[in-house]
């Protein structure tokens, strides 16, 4: 913008001087009176820019000061969760994550389903009950992943189970319909298959396999 101002200065003085001389040509004249337009022109474009620049990044602090309040009033719901679940989170057998944009619980596939099986069963229902109750009344969108290891569906399996696909999206929508049945509204639901495709550990190693086996709940807060 400095650089703008200082070329229309020195633009418009080479017009001024030009003129005051009555010694050049009409052509130099002129000359000078188009380097004055361009470099009002210039500077006319960069305080569009600016203005632009400028209504973007008010947009955008607007923007993650509303993304900010609306993850904190979730930060009530992960302290309860740590509270209600820390006997399953200090067994290892559940994680609750804060994220920059809301909460993640991983909890291993053995509290819940029984090998090759999408029926929950009933030490899963009760803990998914549990969390039901803390995060009902949550304005949030719940994403229910689920996650398998690398592991080929068995023969016995495949004509229910084709692939790891199909049994990861029969567990999610297993935690789904328990979660709506305990008072999480439907709408704000949804089941997802990750299948294989996300591990956390290398499947190489039989605790890697089991650490993959899991089901996700990830909580993030509905746009104001």
């Amino acid at each position: 913008m400095r650089n703008a101002t200082r070329l229309v200065l020195l633009a418009s003085a080479l017009v001024w001087l030009t003129s005051a001389a009555g010694c050049v040509t009409k052509g130099k004249f002129e000359d000078a009176e188009a380097q004055r337009d361009r470099a009002l022109s210039q500077r006319d474009d960069l305080t569009v820019q600016l203005g632009e620049v400028t209504a973007a990044n008010t947009a955008l602090r607007d923007e993650l000061e509303a993304t900010e309040m609306e993850v904190s009033s979730l930060r009530g719901t992960y302290d309860n969760l740590v509270m209600e679940l820390q006997t399953e989170v200090e067994a290892g057998q559940v994680e609750v994550q804060q994220l920059l944009d809301g909460i993640r619980l991983n909890v291993s596939d053995e509290l819940l389903f029984a090998s090759g099986s999408a029926r929950i069963n009933e030490g899963g229902r009760k803990l998914l009950e549990r969390v039901a109750a803390q995060i009902a009344d949550e304005d949030a969108i719940i994403s229910v992943e689920g996650h398998t290891d690398n592991v080929a569906i068995s023969r016995s399996l495949k004509d229910r189970y084709p692939t790891n696909w199909e049994l990861a999206a029969a567990r999610a929508c297993s935690v789904v319909r328990l979660l709506s049945e305990n008072g999480v509204e439907p709408i704000r639901l949804r089941a997802v298959s990750r299948g294989p495709f996300v591990p956390i550990m290398s499947n190489d190693t039989r605790e890697g396999r089991k650490k993959n086996r899991r089901t996700e709940l990830i909580l993030r807060p509905l746009p104001s």
